[in-house]
């Protein structure tokens, strides 16, 4: 059976690493990173950051009042060192089988570049009116979303001007 895979990245020029993790770590707080595309995210079942939670996702209504995407996703591997989770994608309305999605912080390259990475991959069975290339992109979109959320954060803002930082 043929599997699609899929990689989409973007760099945070001001972003750490540590800053950006602590920012995406939550597995249920998708909605606040990719606003317009996820509206709601919440837990099911399980626990925050441990294998086996379980998220509801979706996507802003569509005319009909009802989600346009929705997914109940499923935590199968938490590694806050590693800065990295990995998730299956379970019931959902887009066609995704087999679905497996892994998220990561990366630091930047030893070539004296500050900021961090984003990665987001996927390798799944083919789905339905997609093509692996449109959901790579998809993904792709999503990341430099995210990116740009994070890099807007106050306590990155904050520290990239030098100014003392504070949690809200």
């Amino acid at each position: 059976m043929e599997q699609w895979e899929g990689k989409a990245s973007a760099k945070l020029p001001t972003a750490k690493a540590d800053e950006a993790w602590s920012l995406l770590s939550s597995f249920c707080s998708l909605h606040l990173w990719l606003p317009g595309l996820v509206e709601t995210c919440r837990k099911i079942a399980g626990a925050e950051g441990q294998p086996g939670c379980v998220r509801y996702c979706a996507s802003p209504p569509g005319d009909d009042g009802k989600p346009v995407i929705w997914a109940y996703e499923e935590l199968l591997a938490f590694d806050p060192a590693r800065r990295c989770f990995e998730y299956k994608v379970g019931d959902n309305n887009i066609g995704l089988k087999r679905h497996v999605a892994t998220f990561k912080v990366l630091l930047p390259p030893s070539n004296g570049e500050g900021g961090c990475q984003l990665e987001w991959s996927f390798h799944c069975d083919p789905v339905s009116g997609w093509t692996e290339d449109s959901l790579a992109a998809f993904l792709q979109t999503g990341v430099e979303a995210m990116a740009k959320k994070v890099e807007e954060a106050p306590q990155v803002t904050a520290a990239a001007e030098g100014q003392p930082q504070y949690m809200i």
